[in-house]
């Protein structure tokens, strides 16, 4: 459905028990599957792998190998039915329209027996006119779900293959891109009645396609249009009515319907702007739209909507040109993470795994998500969230990693798909910037030096077919041709957006960030673990470790465990203990992120986003993501709330001296005072500093550089940097610095006091207190998983730290399964 509720029209759910069963089966049946072709239970909205797995034919293919064992599943044809009544006043309405809301992908509609529609598109809504199929009572209908491997491959041997990644036939189906398998998702091409179906019946008229449009906007008025489409089966004399409510505001207007289209034009006094998370607020505004006859109200949408501008600033430069995004006339520096879908089955996604990512990301000081471009356009729950908490949206259109068929066929299904994504996202406040694919420039490129974008299979989609779409139906937006992108090469550094996968896929590590002045930088990563009590759901105890078949299974990425030691070792004692390597490689992870990070908003805003790969997972698995697919956290993401903190302290090493540097995203200065410190492990503290600081509004600045010749006498394995800045508004950065990989510290044992205590009904506070210096301290609650408010953090020597989280357990219970963990070797330490 649209992003706004409907009201007043008859509707006929037809979510809920079907049956299903195989069709035309073919040799790749297994002969052990074949009562599949009698006719089951399913469920809808879901896909025909869960299904299956509901009625215990195949097993779950997240557990151990067993992916390899159901690929004959997306090989079959599948034929889905149910009955139902409709009641004689549904068919007394003028229109009855049946309504998909997403159909997973070659499908053909039969009511009563009788042929309705075929479709070939999973992203958007399918709906027709099926008022003369139907009569009173009871009702049948099929859907016929083709495989989509059989049709990809039969459209790729008739009009050629193309330069694509990974599976090539992929891009003749306008599908999901990852269910055909990528380096960290399984190959599960689904079948389905995946998203909502129903019947929708109405006379008169209906509204649809609202669109509510800022024309202008300052501290005093905001002038906006709202235009609505209506959908007109009389004659009758029709109007319009808006109802505007929001922060401060109740207006209402009356226009007339001459046509098929009405404008709204409307202004706001004091309007209330939309911010993005960390730089304000987030009020959002709701107009209702009532289409009447007369007295008569015959529909009524709800459409959310919010004030802001956006605009993409490129402006040329010394080293290029800049890419920075500009909200409500202030630049922001875009601080956050690539999107993908949550599960490989797309129904099984709760609003609850929307609800705790999304808060998650806003809790980490995200202000941006991309939604990357071989996954699916989200539910409108997603969206609504991200208006809510502030989360910019780069939103990708769902093309990724190759070349794209040109025919007329497939752009005319590439346009409607466009159409339907416009209209049904343009009023999401969230939505920044809308892209045309992932990486298909680059690839091109890369493979064919020779060659420029243009001449790549399917760039007249992302030059001219995607742009204009977006420009006709919406205009408030800028759109970008892919990415990454840019004027040259289109992954340069000097101007467009950048990935950087030279460090960790081309096995270079992580300090030669610092080498990268890229101008955005939309992904980059490396990958660890998932928790291992998310890796315990999916193994034998005996296949506990990394090297093991199913483990192995469970990285997608070519010679991606090979990475994992490969950067292990560079920086940590590799350890024969499966949780310990999670530990550290997690580790790992969370420094080269930090490391990145850290480098980008020093650059500010030469360099103006850093968003890494990725935030979440599909299912459980050794990847980028900082959040396993059973919602645990890594390390990474407790390190992220500290490195996209607001105000954030840094160092960053030239030789023999160390630069200071704070950067600030706020929009106002912050004074406050920087404390440096040179102690050691054990706490014998050499040298401090404090002084006031002033930090910039909006910006990075280098505040002093340190010698540190003045400290080659001492060890360095054991003495350490340590500087904090607290600013008058309580903000807080706390930086360390060491001369030496962790696997060479000279660590003293953990020496750490716990005191827990509740807070209020539903919060608990751990309190520590650390005698010795604690490295990157892991906080458990051995059975339950809980987001404390920090976590793998360093402790010095004498500090104390308080950890609040979520609990309503009684303390004494807390206390008995209360777990630490840190960063030490007996054989090593001091």
């Amino acid at each position: 459905m649209f992003n706004f509720l409907w009201h007043c029209m008859k509707h006929l759910d037809l979510n809920g028990p079907w049956q299903f069963r195989a069709l035309h089966t073919t040799a790749s049946l297994p002969p052990r599957h074949r009562r599949v072709r009698r006719w089951m239970a399913a469920r809808v909205p879901g896909t025909v792998h869960t299904d299956l797995m509901r009625q215990r034919v195949i097993p779950d293919p997240f557990y151990r190998t067993n992916e390899n064992d159901v690929q004959w599943v997306a090989d079959q044809q599948w034929l889905y039915r149910r009955t139902f009544n409709v009641p004689p006043q549904l068919l007394a309405e003028d229109v009855v329209h049946l309504v998909a809301e997403g159909l997973d992908t070659y499908a053909a509609i039969r009511i009563n027996g009788k042929h309705v529609a075929t479709t070939a598109n999973m992203f958007i809504e399918h709906r027709f006119d099926v008022k003369r199929f139907l009569r009173a009572g009871k009702n049948s209908i099929e859907i016929e779900f083709d495989s989509p491997i059989a049709q990809s491959r039969a459209l790729e041997a008739k009009h050629g293959r193309l330069r694509v990644a990974l599976q090539p036939h992929r891009v003749y189906v306008r599908k999901a891109q990852y269910s055909f398998g990528w380096d960290w998702g399984p190959t599960l091409p689904t079948c389905g009645i995946w998203r909502s179906i129903w019947l929708e019946a109405f006379s008169h008229g209906k509204l649809k396609n609202p669109f509510v449009r800022v024309i202008s906007l300052d501290r005093a008025r905001a002038s906006i249009e709202i235009a609505v489409e209506i959908e007109r089966t009389t004659h009758d004399n029709l109007y319009v009515r808006a109802c505007i409510g929001g922060p401060d505001t109740a207006q209402e207007c009356e226009v007339p319907v001459r046509g098929n289209k009405v404008i709204l034009p409307i202004r706001l006094r004091n309007p209330q702007l939309w911010w993005p998370n960390g730089s304000g607020d987030q009020p959002l505004y709701t107009a209702v739209l009532s289409l009447m006859r007369n007295d008569e109200e015959l529909n009524t949408i709800e459409v959310p909507f919010a004030l802001r501008t956006v605009r993409l600033l490129q402006e040329p430069d010394r080293k290029g040109r800049s890419f920075i995004i500009e909200i409500n006339g202030e630049k922001i520096f875009c601080k956050g993470a690539d999107w993908i879908p949550c599960d490989s089955f797309l129904p099984r996604v709760e609003d609850g795994t929307y609800e705790r990512l999304l808060h998650l990301a806003k809790d980490a000081h995200f202000n941006m998500l991309r939604v990357w471009g071989g996954g699916v356009y989200e539910r409108d729950t997603f969206y609504h969230l991200c208006d809510e908490l502030g989360l910019m949206v780069w939103q990708d259109f769902m093309f990724a990693c190759g070349e794209y068929p040109h025919a007329p066929w497939f752009l005319r299904n590439v346009e409607a798909e466009a159409e339907e994504v416009v209209r049904r996202l343009r009023n999401h406040p969230s939505i920044v910037l809308w892209c045309g694919n992932n990486e298909c420039e680059w690839l091109f490129c890369t493979e064919n030096p020779d060659k420029s974008p243009e001449e790549m299979n399917g760039a007249i989609i992302f030059r001219e077919l995607l742009p204009a779409v977006c420009g006709r139906l919406d205009g408030t937006r800028p759109y970008w041709r892919s990415s990454p992108f840019g004027e040259g090469f289109p992954n340069a550094e000097s101007n467009g957006n950048h990935h950087q996968w030279t460090i960790w896929s081309f096995w270079r590590d992580f300090p030669e960030y610092e080498k990268n002045h890229a101008r955005f930088v939309t992904e980059f990563g490396f990958q660890a673990p998932a928790h291992l009590r998310t890796f315990e759901k999916v193994t034998l105890p005996t296949e506990r470790h990394p090297q093991s078949i199913t483990v192995q299974h469970h990285n997608k990425q070519i010679e991606g465990t090979e990475r994992l030691f490969r950067f292990l070792a560079a920086h940590h004692i590799v350890p024969p203990d499966f949780e310990e390597f999670i530990y550290k490689t997690q580790l790992v992870q969370a420094e080269a992120l930090k490391c990145a990070v850290e480098h980008w908003r020093r650059r500010k805003f030469a360099t103006a986003g850093a968003l890494f790969w990725q935030l979440n997972d599909c299912w459980p698995v050794s990847s980028w993501s900082v959040i396993d697919s059973a919602l645990r956290p890594k390390a990474a993401y407790y390190f992220a709330k500290r490195f996209f903190a607001p105000v954030l302290l840094s160092f960053k090493r030239h030789d023999n001296h160390l630069e200071v540097w704070a950067s600030n995203d706020l929009l106002q200065v912050v004074k406050g005072t920087l404390e440096l410190s040179f102690t050691s492990v054990t706490g014998q503290s050499v040298w401090t500093r404090r002084l006031p600081v002033r930090l910039g509004s909006n910006a990075s600045s280098r505040l002093l550089t340190l010698d540190l010749d003045r400290f080659a006498s001492y060890d360095a394995r054991q003495y350490y940097v340590v500087g904090r800045i607290q600013t008058a508004d309580r903000h807080v950065s706390v930086q360390r610095f060491f001369w030496r990989e962790p696997k060479h510290l000279l660590l003293p044992k953990p020496n750490v006091k716990t005191i827990l205590r509740r807070v209020d009904n539903d919060r608990c506070e751990l309190r520590l207190q650390a005698r010795t210096f604690v490295k990157n301290l892991r906080i458990e609650i051995t059975g339950a998983d809980i987001v404390f408010e920090d976590n793998f953090f360093d402790m010095d020597p004498g500090t104390t730290a308080r950890v609040r989280f979520p609990s309503q357990e009684p303390v004494a219970e807390l206390s008995k399964r209360l777990s630490l963990h840190s960063l030490y070797d007996p054989s090593i330490a001091s």
